[in-house]
């Protein structure tokens, strides 16, 4: 009985002090959305969007809790590894079974991808802090805009009080053109210029060591992506597409949430002014020597 009355309480105290936006199911963010982009398009003085500020998913995303019938009282779901393991796995096997979920590879190319796939576990790149790289760092969560360069900033997905393990800057010049005989480096190198309201971001060079998510999908130096960013009123479209013509049979347009990691095409929300990302978290590689198999499955 006590346990009873103390997890009510807990409910009652979470529902009281958590924010509303991190109570909201999917139908109230679709509607924070809509609100959002309704709002007047902020313009910088050379006339295009200003994409300015700073960004976060729209709220409720990734966070678990139970609403009581009545809406009084909110339960934030705490799971334990078994749990959470228990949830993971059937996830990764319908990414598996899903091939639109996966970039078009060419078919001599098929089996290293399963292959990677299946042991991401203990070979992802990330267990030793290597770069996520682009694409598979996502949309930034700060941008600084300016006529001639735009800064792209990474910390915690969709949450500031997440920690990014990488916490990456971008920069991006408008207007220039790709240089030859580039180094690749994780981000690339990146170049900026506007289709009407829509910035273009053209990366090249991509270091081949990276992945593009966190499934295994693999890629050389002929990588190839474009991001596009488009703001409506507070809202900011991120769209991005990546080919690889030696590997791939086609250009593929990952969905948010569709592959392992922060990869694929979303819309975010501006924080209020004056938010901006917080200070750097370290790195902590992950003891892959001690694994000995394959917990994906």
């Amino acid at each position: 009985m006590k346990s009873h009355t103390a997890a009510l309480s807990l409910a009652c105290l979470l529902a009281a002090t958590l924010p509303a936006a991190a109570q909201q199911n999917p139908e109230e963010r679709a509607a924070r959305i809509k609100e959002a982009a309704a709002k007047p398009t902020p313009r910088a003085a050379d006339g295009h969007p200003d994409l300015t500020g700073y960004w976060a998913d729209p709220p409720g995303l990734g966070l678990q809790y139970i609403r009581s019938a009545d809406g009084k009282t909110v339960t934030v779901v705490d799971r334990d590894a078994p749990e959470l393991d228990a949830r993971a796995q059937p996830r990764f096997k319908e990414r598996a079974a899903d091939k639109s979920r996966r970039p078009p590879y060419k078919p001599q190319f098929q089996a290293r991808q399963r292959e990677l796939m299946y042991t991401a576990s203990r070979i992802d790149p990330g267990i030793h802090c290597y770069p996520a790289g682009v694409p598979r760092i996502g949309a930034p969560t700060e941008i600084v805009q300016t006529p001639g360069t735009v800064y792209l900033m990474y910390a915690g997905e969709g949450s500031a009080e997440s920690e990014d393990m990488t916490h990456t800057f971008r920069i991006v010049p408008i207007g220039a053109t790709h240089g030859k005989d580039l180094d690749p480096v994780p981000v690339g190198h990146s170049i900026g210029f506007w289709e009407g309201d829509t910035l273009v971001v053209d990366v090249v060079a991509i270091d081949p060591d990276t992945w593009l998510d966190g499934d295994g999908d693999f890629h050389d130096e002929n990588l190839h992506v474009v991001e596009r960013f488009t703001r409506k009123g507070d809202t900011l479209e991120y769209d991005v597409t990546i080919e690889d013509p030696t590997i791939f049979t086609g250009p593929w347009k990952p969905a948010a949430g569709s592959v392992a990691g922060r990869t694929g095409s979303r819309v975010r929300i501006a924080r209020p002014a004056g938010q901006h990302v917080l200070p750097d978290f370290p790195c902590v590689e992950r003891d892959r020597e001690h694994k000995v198999n394959n917990d994906r499955f």
